[in-house]
């Protein structure tokens, strides 16, 4: 049934996955640098906005069922190799671990949501890129893996994203310039994305 089935992450053109990707740094940190002070507000509640982080879980598992669910009209189904006879066990135990962590998590569910949520969007640029020609695809994997570093904490030890987050929007001038780096890390995904990609 897999053999020649081309998952729907692997249809994604590297222009596109570059295209998305610069255009999502570009309004992140352009936002980030043209209104400090309401994302410096932002980002300090965000860990503990809970309801946020139950609707981010809540796409988070959906997301999950929908690459565990079987049937032929759902793209976003994977082929779990030698690990498909557990298939059935993982899509019943996919809501009852939402359950448990939308209903008995009291504290700390938005850094959980987000880095789950940024593990599962990783694979698709990822993907992408993996084994293009242009070396300039290399621009994908070297933001994402630290990116995924951090998120593989987030999900573990959500209280780090809140103890990061404000000794990050305390300083001021790391502020400024990792969101200029971020600006213009978009700037040049992008481009390549134009002319490379």
């Amino acid at each position: 049934m897999y053999d020649q089935y081309l998952h729907i992450y692997e249809k994604l053109p590297l222009g596109w996955a570059g295209l998305l990707m610069g255009l999502a740094l570009i309004a992140l940190h352009g936002y980030a640098l043209l209104k400090p002070e309401t994302a410096k507000a932002a980002l300090s509640k965000a860990a503990e906005n809970d309801k946020a982080g139950r609707v981010l879980l809540t796409v988070d598992f959906i997301w999950i069922f929908l690459l565990l669910f079987d049937v032929s009209w759902n793209p976003l189904r994977i082929n779990l190799f030698d690990f498909n006879a557990f298939r059935s066990m993982l899509i019943i135990l996919c809501p009852i671990i939402w359950f448990v962590l939308y209903g008995q998590t009291k504290a700390l569910v938005f850094p959980r949501a987000l880095g789950l949520f940024l593990l599962l969007m990783a694979i698709v640029p990822l993907t992408a890129a993996f084994l293009k020609e242009p070396v300039t695809r290399l621009l994908i994997p070297i933001w994402w893996y630290p990116v995924l570093t951090v998120a593989m904490f987030w999900v573990g030890k959500p209280y780090l994203f809140r103890d990061w987050a404000a000794w990050y929007t305390a300083r001021p001038a790391l502020y400024r310039y990792s969101n200029m780096f971020g600006l213009a890390y978009g700037v040049l995904v992008l481009l390549c994305s134009f002319f490379w990609f």
